[in-house]
């Protein structure tokens, strides 16, 4: 946790003389899972207090600080550019790498239908596209912004907070968080007769021995901000009492086992369930009484399954009851749907599925997303005819994740990791903070039918045979596997086909060959390309040594740049036809399970020099 000693000085920066902004208006969502009727619920996007103090200590952080307005979710290194030239689109980096063609500005000719300029593309970019003064910068960052409140116990949810978030509020420290996943963080009582409470979350984006799971090695930018939506939850009494969680296992195609899991004991206080209620929890009290622990076998009335061609959702409240006040009351949504691996097959409700899709970045402009951005991702992703998309490499987003059990796409999500190393599984506070982020993620997906597979550590050592290394794949996958109840299947993606050890830790082999690609400056060859499905069958057949499971090609593709027509690499035809070649290995070999490319859209590895 934070240092205590540093405490009275961070405390001093939640009382400022400055003005303090409520959090105001932010491109609104539809209502999301869960849904929580016995609380007073704030959804803080929007406009928030923000400083940036640069390359300081996080216990030395001074009051003296340069505050303006800005908009949360925030990524404050990825805010973008500001267009100096017409049209303003030009800067808008989700129209490729350099904005929109015809704003480079300064073409000389047209050869081979390519623009040619005086100038790199990238040098006329930056000189119509003046970037934001924190662009790319490392440090430390204060968010901060006013809550008005009833003064009772609460609960702040933050679906992503990056690299690691220091959470105050009144001048008190209440979590110091690192990694991307979604968190949860308890709120006293407070407020005085006022009800006014100050929220301050300090945002360090710099790697550092505090947060060593993330790493600048890892090959996508890792932004610095509270990225994602932030709710406050206030409960009914000063006493934190509420329901940590409620999941819902399927354990056939008509009945499920419920867990769930209170604040504290529940003495004097009662639990009571309802399918797919209508009244906001105001009818709990009529409602069947539950054991403190769930139930289990559970029957459905009315069953249908939930699958990609019929993503039949259900719901289940949640009322926690002290005679007849309700102190808390959940709506947790649901899919009647079970995943098994059987000898090489993946099965969905008792049939073979063919897993094909794409990986995806949460990103366009920034990590930051607006519902409207993410709804056009699934939809991006159904119209090419996916039914499978891998969320790399971190926890997803709940609202995406939402979106994906409505329409019916089949989700592998994963641990925040890239290429880690046995150093690593060596250190104990990385290991904890993988630990705590896999909880976490599986706390917040374990309702989403969607969520059919769990990753961790992708392309790490797993050809290491330490201890260390083994240790940590067997107590990752069996740490996952008993937070979600058994009901995903885990694997890790790894690039060590040939020479992996710990394919005995998972329930899914899953490997990334860039066939016919690396290295990318040796010429094109359509020999590599036409034999890439007799190698991917080469993969399997070595994978049997470690017994009969289901294969995945989890990473494959090639880059491709736009209007670049040639018979090489990095043409459009080129990248074509060695997807066509990936893709044709995993629908026509009976023996391998599904494929998904790299990736859904333009996209660059971080060059981030820190």
């Amino acid at each position: 946790m934070f240092p205590a000693m540093r405490l009275a000085r961070l405390a001093r920066l939640a009382h400022l003389a400055l003005a303090l902004a409520p959090a105001a208006a932010w491109p609104s969502d539809p209502p999301s899972f869960p849904q929580f009727p016995g609380r007073q619920v704030s959804v803080l996007n929007g406009t928030w207090d923000f400083a940036f103090l640069g390359d300081v200590a996080l216990e030395e952080i001074s009051q003296d600080a340069e505050w303006q307005k800005v908009s949360v979710p925030d990524a404050f290194d990825l805010r973008g550019f500001t267009c100096r030239c017409e049209p303003c689109s030009c800067c808008d980096r989700s129209m490729g790498h350099r904005g929109r063609a015809e704003c480079w500005g300064d073409r000389r000719e047209m050869v081979g239908g390519v623009w040619v300029y005086e100038e790199h593309p990238e040098a006329q970019f930056e000189a119509c596209c003046q970037p934001e003064p924190l662009y790319l910068k490392r440090g430390v960052a204060m968010y901060r912004t006013q809550l008005d409140t009833l003064g009772t116990a609460a609960l702040l949810l933050f679906g992503g907070c990056t690299l690691r978030c220091v959470v105050m509020v009144d001048g008190v420290v209440l979590e110091d968080h690192a990694g991307l996943s979604p968190f949860q963080v308890e709120v006293p009582a407070g407020g005085g007769e006022s009800g006014a409470r100050t929220l301050l979350v300090i945002v360090d984006n710099r790697f550092g021995e505090t947060h060593p799971v993330h790493q600048p090695k890892y090959d996508w930018y890792q932004a610095g901000g509270i990225i994602r939506p932030v709710q406050f939850h206030e409960l009914p009494s000063k006493e934190p009492l509420y329901i940590s969680y409620v999941h819902v296992y399927p354990r056939s195609l008509a009945t499920v086992d419920v867990k769930l899991k209170t604040s504290g004991p529940l003495d004097g206080i009662s639990l009571r369930w309802r399918l797919d209620d209508e009244s906001g929890c105001q009818e709990s009290l009529a409602w069947p009484e539950m054991a403190p622990e769930g139930a289990a076998g559970l029957r459905v009335p009315d069953a249908e399954p939930w699958s990609p061609s019929s993503p039949s959702l259900r719901r289940l409240s949640v009322a926690m009851l002290r005679d007849t006040q309700v102190l808390d009351c959940i709506c947790v949504r649901f899919g009647l749907r079970r995943v098994e691996a059987q000898g090489h097959q993946i099965l969905l409700n008792q049939k073979p599925v063919k897993l094909l899709g794409f990986n995806r970045h949460d990103m366009i402009d920034s990590p930051v997303m607006t519902y409207d951005e993410l709804v056009a991702d699934v939809e991006i992703l159904k119209e090419l005819g996916a039914n499978f998309v891998r969320g790399a490499h971190y926890a997803q987003d709940q609202r995406f994740l939402d979106l994906c059990d409505v329409y019916g796409l089949l989700v592998w999500e994963e641990v925040l990791g890239w290429q880690n190393t046995a150093s690593d599984f060596e250190n104990t506070l990385f290991m904890a903070q993988s630990m705590r982020m896999a909880t976490e993620l599986a706390l917040a997906s374990g309702n989403h039918p969607s969520v059919i597979l769990l990753g961790f550590f992708n392309e790490g050592e797993s050809f290491d045979q330490s201890e260390a290394t083994t240790v940590a794949y067997h107590a990752m996958a069996q740490h996952l596997r008993r937070h979600t109840g058994n009901t995903r299947l885990i694997g890790y993606g790894s690039n060590h086909a040939g020479q992996d050890q710990q394919l005995n830790a998972v329930d899914v082999y899953a490997f990334h060959l860039y066939l016919a690609w690396y290295p990318t400056t040796q010429p094109a060859d359509a020999e590599d390309v036409e034999g890439i499905p007799g190698i991917w069958d080469q993969v399997r057949q070595w994978s049997l040594q470690a017994g009969e499971k289901p294969m995945l090609i989890t990473e494959a593709g090639a880059g491709g740049l736009f209007g670049h027509h040639t018979d090489g690499k990095w043409s459009e035809e080129y990248q074509a036809r060695v997807l066509r070649s990936h893709l044709e290995a995993a629908i026509h070999n009976p023996q391998i399970a599904g494929e998904d490319q790299l990736l859904t859209g333009n996209f660059q590895p971080s060059k981030d020099p820190w």
